[in-house]
């Protein structure tokens, strides 16, 4: 469960060397919760940290968040579970 509080262990495991994808999705389901004021149009910024959303699109004007990422440049492929 995501908390209020939990931010800075969240941080430290998203950025650890060999930190996983579900470290780094904890740490963007916490700025969804939490962290509106760091959100930027396009990303989160905080703590020189820019997190990005990855969207799936679902329709011709919906898209679902399927994880995040620190680099702006991953596809959304490298999310899928064969790839």
């Amino acid at each position: 469960m995501v908390s209020r509080y939990s931010y800075e262990e969240l941080r430290a495991k998203a950025t650890a060397p060999g930190a996983s994808q579900s470290d780094v999705d904890a740490l963007g389901q916490w700025f969804e919760a939490y962290g509106s004021r760091y959100w930027m149009g396009d990303r989160y910024d905080a703590d020189g940290l820019y997190l990005y959303p990855l969207y799936k699109q679902i329709g011709e004007d919906q898209h679902d968040i399927i994880g995040y990422t620190f680099d702006q440049t991953e596809s959304l492929e490298s999310l899928e579970p064969n790839n």
